[in-house]
């Protein structure tokens, strides 16, 4: 749950409608599948590290 949060979190700076997350998504985590560690995956897809905050934040109630 935490990292599908982190994860959320460039759909929602983007906007849940975006094609160009939406693709990244596809092309980077889906499309990949297992060919590589889903930690690379996600990371790729993301641009950055998985980060817990928007998770605690999420628990804190500070996120949506």
């Amino acid at each position: 749950m935490a990292i599908a949060t982190d994860m959320f979190t460039r759909f929602q700076s983007a906007g849940l409608r975006d094609v160009e997350v939406a693709r990244a998504y596809k092309d980077k985590v889906l499309a990949a599948g297992g060919s590589r560690p889903a930690e690379d995956l996600v990371t790729d897809f993301l641009g950055r590290e998985i980060s817990f905050e928007p998770y605690a934040d999420r628990l804190r109630g500070e996120g949506t």
